[in-house]
């Protein structure tokens, strides 16, 4: 016996999944044999005569059964001293029960439920211990009605059907007096420190609620009419919920069911009745309240999650509300320009007149165009989140719902605006940039939709003009004369005119949205930038700050300087020349900082030429990136000429080195002898193009004067060509920044000369690698999965050969690189792709600013 009992614990978990598993089968089996025997007509039949306001009472009556069961909640409070209010227990423990109803597993699904809401405000910790005796009472009422119907069946005339349940009745009815002996049996046991208070609370919490499924599920039978007397009815149902429990099924479903139907349908009710009656139980006493529940579980839900995750989770209702302002805005601007400016369109037209919110008979042509472009710039204002919006956009409102008052009183229409103004107010926390700062991509849009409203303006006007309809089906002509150039000439040039007044009162606010147009950033501050570069090092881009053509954007931490950006605005994208320099530490709050800093003031940056690390940074800011190409890198340390890949090499150095040319690295300071010798050769190289600046360095003599410069002289002394070193304050690489030789002076080959020679010299300086510099488009877009925008790159840098030479600059520095790393450009979700490249190609091809430079 011993041996067996360890062999049923052992396997406990598969015996009773089996269990549940053969009883469900059975039950399904059962329920499919009962409803194949159903006449669908007949249960129509019987649903059509039960009035409406009995519905109504059945769910009333089980909403009303619920309350008890709060009992346990409340009855908690006092045992643990919860820290809650009457109210938040009462939600809690409607949808702690609701839920548990469905769920069933003799109690413990409400154990879990009740620890995790009220864990947090329990005084006394031992909430679980105290969820344990509450779980002993939870069956009492079940068992005392058990008790109770098991006495009548054998001293009271009931039917032989209900009678041949007794033994379900007195093993319910013996449950908990048995349950509560066992647990109070020692001085120590279950129910130890439980006073008689919260024992005789949770004995009637019990009670009234399984008073509260009897009186619903009687009611229910009251209302179907059916002649089963309460003294079988009852006792039966509880029969079959026990049943239902032992059979592990949740919420007793099918094997509670099955019984009831049964039971029944062998007393002469018909199995129609039965499932209607069934149907309503479960509605009015499972479902219903259910669904009241998970409404409260929802309200409880967003609530924590507002509270664990920083209020996000309102931040986005609120987010979805300004949205919903700015589309309005749009909406309602537009639709007061059309019905102002072709009023016959909307008239004649049912689905335009149908789309149309307002009904507007209303409003004269003039204040009508004024109002709507008004809406309409409030729309982006709204849109761009700028504080300066908010009275504006009131008072706009405010004066439209007067308007539409005074005008031609539409209550649809004014309700609309006031819904809207409320709306706006709601939302004034999602105003919070200082200025407008009007992007090619909103102008673009406001474009189109301007450009649109016109085109629908002239075309829908001209065909739903009513003299010209009416000549145009009779005689599919105008009759000449008519009007002067086109028709309804004068209603035209009177909305023209409006327009022309609008454009000016317009220009007048979105120069008032702009602000004082502030910019991020300052201009360079050349001590700064030397004290972050000395303390924390640099790359490869940090010595283009020194050309004075872009803004820097300095990150304290402590009041001490520890990284700074460098970029270059350019409409409202802020272009960020490479990686961060400084601190790699401070790298991630510098970021955010910009970032923050740029969208307060209505800006978005784009970060041009940075390094996967950057890139995997900004994809956790939301940032999308295109591949640009890759840098190629030469291993200074294990660099040599030997070996058959560098023959050529090797017999240009000869041959260079024999023709009389050296290489020297001169330091500065630089006689101005020497600057006039680079500025001929550079001007030389340059054939007269315009220098870039931005990513590359141009000819500056302050710039030059600041690192050493690489010189190849020919056998007479004179410097044919040359290469500014580029420092990066460490001593992982070093770079060039302008490489230029004399187009007639300096011998073929001489940069492979100087490179090579820079390569050994560098290699003695310990500097681990030398960067050649970008591959623009190289390895981009390669594979059938890459991003279009790559794609489109890569078929540049496959046929692009005629304008620029992609292919060609890979292969030259092919021959030294040992490594080749990826460069990207990162930008917002915000701007569209097109526009950043064109903001590329700008800031690009801009030598300098002079603004800067003050």
């Amino acid at each position: 016996m011993k041996k067996a009992i360890q062999v049923i614990n052992k396997h406990a978990k598969f015996l009773k999944g089996m269990f549940i598993l053969i009883v469900s089968v059975l039950v399904v089996a059962q329920l499919l044999s009962i409803f194949n025997s159903l006449s669908i007509d007949k249960f129509q039949s019987i649903l059509d005569n039960v009035s409406w306001w009995k519905f109504v009472i059945i769910l009333l009556v089980g909403l009303l059964s619920i309350v008890p069961m709060t009992g346990y909640d409340f009855t908690l409070k006092k045992m643990v001293q919860l820290d809650y209010s009457k109210r938040y227990i009462f939600e809690a423990s409607w949808i702690i029960n609701t839920i548990n109803n469905l769920a069933g597993f003799g109690g413990l699904v409400s154990v879990g439920l009740r620890n995790e809401f009220f864990r947090k405000g329990a005084k006394d910790q031992r909430i679980i211990g105290a969820l344990t005796k509450i779980l002993v009472f939870v069956l009492s009422g079940l068992s005392i009605y058990s008790l109770f119907f098991f006495v009548l069946t054998q001293f009271f005339a009931l039917s032989d059907y209900v009678k041949q349940y007794w033994i379900w009745l007195l093993g319910a009815g013996l449950y908990f007096p048995i349950v509560f002996l066992i647990a109070r049996r020692k001085k120590d046991g279950l129910l130890t420190g439980l006073s008689l208070e919260n024992r005789w609370r949770l004995i009637g919490t019990s009670f009234f609620e399984w008073t509260g499924m009897i009186v619903t599920f009687s009611v229910i039978g009251y209302f179907l009419d059916s002649p089963i007397p309460l003294n079988d009815s009852i006792p039966l149902f509880i029969a079959a919920t026990v049943i239902g429990i032992v059979s592990m099924i949740p919420g007793g479903l099918g094997s509670f069911d099955v019984m009831i139907i049964l039971g029944f349908s062998s007393m002469g009710l018909p199995r129609e009745t039965v499932v209607l009656w069934l149907l309503l139980y479960r509605v009015a006493y499972y479902f219903l309240p259910f669904l009241l529940g998970a409404l409260l579980f929802s309200k409880h839900l967003f609530t924590k999650l507002d509270e664990k995750y920083n209020s996000v989770p309102s931040q986005l209702a609120v987010e979805l509300f300004h949205k919903l302002i700015v589309g309005l805005l749009y909406f309602s601007g537009m639709l007061m320009i059309l019905v102002a400016t072709i009023p016959e369109a909307f008239t004649t037209n049912k689905w335009l007149e149908h789309l149309n919110p307002f009904r507007l008979h209303i409003i004269a042509q003039f204040p009508s165009i004024l109002l709507g472009f008004s809406l309409l710039i409030m729309g982006r204002g709204m849109a761009a989140r700028v504080k300066r919006a908010y009275w504006p956009t009131i008072i706009l409102l405010v004066v439209t719902i007067f308007y539409a008052f005074i005008t031609d009183f539409s209550l649809f229409t004014v309700s609309y605006f006031v819904l809207l103004l409320i709306l706006v107010i709601v939302s004034k926390s999602e105003l919070y940039r200082e200025q407008l700062v009007y992007s090619w991509e909103w102008l673009t849009m406001d474009g189109l939709i301007y450009g649109i409203l016109t085109v629908l303006y002239l075309i829908i006007g001209f065909y739903n003009l009513p003299s010209f309809s009416n000549h145009f089906q009779r005689h599919h002509i105008l009759r000449p004369g008519s009007f002067l150039l086109f028709p309804s000439e004068k209603a035209w040039f009177s909305g023209f005119i409006a327009i022309m007044v609008v454009i000016v009162f317009l220009s007048l606010f979105t120069r008032y949205l702009r602000g004082e147009k502030k910019k991020v950033g300052t201009a360079l501050n050349e001590a700064v930038a030397s004290q972050i570069l000395t303390t924390y090092g640099g790359n490869i881009d940090s010595e283009l700050i020194f050309l004075r053509d872009k803004e820097m954007y300095t990150y304290y931490k402590d009041d001490e300087p520890t990284v700074f950006l460098q970029f270059r605005t350019i409409n409202n994208k802020c272009i960020v020349m490479g990686n961060p320099s400084g601190k790699k530490d401070d790298f991630t709050a510098a970021l955010k900082a910009f970032i923050f800093d740029c969208d307060v003031l209505g800006y978005l940056p784009v970060f041009y030429e940075v390094s996967e690390k950057t890139v995997l940074t900004m994809h956790e800011f939301g940032y999308d990136f295109i591949k640009m190409g890759e840098e190629a890198l030469v291993d200074l340390q294990s660099f040599s000429l030997a070996g058959k890949k560098q023959r050529g090499a090797r017999s240009l150095m000869n041959r260079l080195t024999k023709e009389g040319y050296a290489f020297e690295v001169v330091q500065p300071p630089f006689s101005a002898e020497n600057m006039q010798a680079l500025k001929a050769i550079s001007d030389s190289w340059l054939e007269g193009r315009k220098e870039k600046g931005f990513s590359l360095g141009f000819f500056d003599e302050a710039y030059l004067q600041r690192n050493p410069i690489a010189l190849v002289k020919n056998q007479a002394g004179e410097i044919v060509s040359f290469a500014n070193i580029i420092p990066t304050y460490t001593k992982e690489s070093a770079t060039i920044d302008l490489m230029r030789h004399h187009k007639e002076n300096a011998p073929a080959g001489s940069m492979d000369f100087l490179f090579i020679h820079l390569f050994e010299y560098l290699k003695e300086e310990d500097i681990q690698y030398f960067n050649l510099g970008m591959a623009p488009l190289s390895n981009v877009g390669k594979y059938r999965s890459s991003f279009i925008q790559e794609r489109i790159a890569a078929f540049v840098y496959e046929f692009g050969s005629e304008l620029y030479s992609f292919q060609g600059l890979r292969e030259y520095k092919s021959k030294y690189a040992s490594l080749w790393n990826p460069r990207y450009t990162l930008y917002s979700r915000d701007s569209w792709i097109l526009y950043v490249i064109i903001a590329l190609l700008i800031v690009d091809n801009q030598k300098n600013d002079d603004s800067l430079k003050k």
